[in-house]
């Protein structure tokens, strides 16, 4: 691919010779002939402009022989990936695979060998489904959605349009829900089911849990990391984004657009709303108004000094005794 169809791709500016050859993408460290770098910080500029690159990627003019000017280079980067290293998926229905009765499978499908379909489940058109994924009874799936190897969607799971679910994932688990009194630990039936709008993409090892009686809903162009806890009847708004390790309690929702960092923990019945931000390693234990950033975890410090500090904070009781 030459500079110039780069450039057209990205949406960039071209300074230089449109016909020069572009064969892929490197870091400065691994740069060669014919490599294209995108640049996303000043000191990724000094190394790159001292490799053997055809070609950068900057968001600014440059003192470079060649190289394309973007907005934003992160972006321009998902862009050129998607157009010179396109996902391929294969098609057919593997002799190995179960498929259970009344089930509608749409045109350019994909189910692995030992994929489980069971009663009643719809699967549309180019729905591409790996090794060792489990679909429920009265499943349904949206076109064009990728189900890596190793899912499990419990019975009545709707995933939307142009969803990607990694390995491990889980949809549709019981809540944890019990009622607890004289008579012991009696275990609430989870009936309802959960809903994956279209364009969400779940990482590895996510869990969300069915609802009591409704859905547990993960609303459209929502992006979940690996080994994030979504439970039962949680609502989660349109293009969120929930970093790895983060757990969210029942019957919690968000708003449009929340961002919630890493290791974060959220209690039962929050609201969070609309463009807030959560900091990773926070605790949430009341709603949050929208618009607004958020923390509360303390940074690691040396144990010695945490030891001396936690001495004084046991002590502010008594340092304000008395004091209205």
């Amino acid at each position: 691919m030459e500079l110039g169809k780069v450039a057209e791709i990205i949406g960039g500016e071209l300074v230089g010779k449109p016909d020069i050859p572009i064969d892929g993408v490197s870091t400065p460290e691994s740069a060669r002939e014919g490599s294209l770098v995108f640049v996303h910080s000043d000191k990724e500029l000094n190394r790159a402009k001292q490799s053997g690159a055809s070609a950068l990627v900057v968001n600014r003019d440059v003192d470079f022989d060649n190289y394309i000017k973007v907005e934003d280079v992160r972006y321009a980067l998902a862009l050129f990936l998607e157009r010179f290293y396109p996902e391929e998926h294969p098609s057919g229905v593997s002799e190995r695979a179960v498929v259970g009765v009344n089930v509608s499978l749409g045109r350019d499908v994909y189910l692995a060998p030992f994929v489980v379909v069971e009663d009643d489940v719809v699967i549309e058109d180019g729905v591409k489904i790996y090794p060792f994924v489990y679909i429920g009874k009265g499943s349904y799936i949206g076109e064009g959605s990728v189900i890596f190897s190793g899912v499990s969607l419990y019975p009545k799971t709707v995933v939307g349009k142009n969803v990607r679910i990694h390995s491990g994932v889980v949809l549709g688990g019981d809540g944890f829900g019990y009622s607890i009194g004289k008579w012991g630990i009696k275990k609430i039936p989870h009936v309802g089911n959960v809903i994956v709008e279209d364009g969400v993409e779940i990482g590895a090892n996510t869990t969300v849990d069915r609802a009591t009686l409704e859905s547990t809903v993960v609303g459209k162009d929502t992006k979940v990391d690996n080994m994030v806890m979504i439970a039962h009847n949680c609502r989660i708004g349109e293009a969120n984004v929930i970093v790895a390790n983060s757990a969210i309690a029942g019957s919690s929702s968000t708003g449009k657009n929340v961002i919630i960092g890493g290791k974060v923990g959220i209690a039962d019945h929050v609201h969070i709303g609309d463009r807030a931000v959560v900091v990773s390693g926070s605790n949430v234990s009341k709603s949050l108004e929208g618009g607004k950033t958020y923390g509360a975890g303390i940074p690691a410090v040396e144990w010695h000094k945490w030891k001396r500090l936690l001495f004084y904070i046991y002590r502010l009781p008594e340092l304000f005794k008395g004091r209205k």
